[in-house]
């Protein structure tokens, strides 16, 4: 939680009413929610993927953990979206960011990313919008340089030391 503080991106630059709120239903992966958005006075579902935000399938248990922050973060909470810049509510799924606020007090932060700054997921440049993509790379940055999640840095020693190089028999 402590890392909230870092995370909180100026909301002003997006009018609160430009943002739609939605109701997350499910999360599927940790860069895809089902949720449903009220539009013309019923709810529809929509798939929404999180800019910027790739899932780490090479890494069961982070993914694990991904998944797991994610829910913590948006199941139960006021969640909203802003389209990714170059994105459109005509792209299926919806692209874009998801803010939460989790203490009135505080500025609502971005989920991408949180996600990314505990480094449990990587960044996608080709889906981030231009609009972000610098912050959400110095936020990759921090996960890298503090050695968390997928940046964990392994201890020496480690791996199984041997004197034999498998390429150098001579035969």
């Amino acid at each position: 939680m402590a890392l909230m503080v870092f995370l909180v991106f100026p909301f002003e630059a997006f009018g609160e009413e430009e943002l739609r709120e939605l109701r997350i239903v499910r999360c599927v992966r940790p860069n895809l929610v089902i949720a449903e958005v009220l539009e013309k006075g019923e709810f529809k579902r929509v798939r929404v993927k999180l800019a910027g935000v790739s899932s780490p399938l090479e890494n069961p248990e982070v993914y694990r953990l991904a998944l797991f922050r994610l829910r913590e973060l948006v199941e139960g909470q006021r969640v909203r979206f802003d389209f990714a810049l170059g994105h459109t509510p005509k792209e299926h799924p919806w692209v874009g960011y998801l803010y939460v606020q989790q203490d009135p007090e505080e500025e609502p932060c971005i989920v991408n990313a949180v996600l990314l700054c505990e480094g449990l997921v990587t960044l996608d440049e080709k889906t981030a919008g231009r609009n972000l993509l610098g912050y959400l790379l110095s936020m990759q940055e921090k996960a890298k340089e503090a050695g968390v999640g997928l940046w964990k840095k392994v201890p020496r020693g480690s791996k199984k030391e041997t004197d034999e190089c498998p390429s150098c028999i001579i035969r």
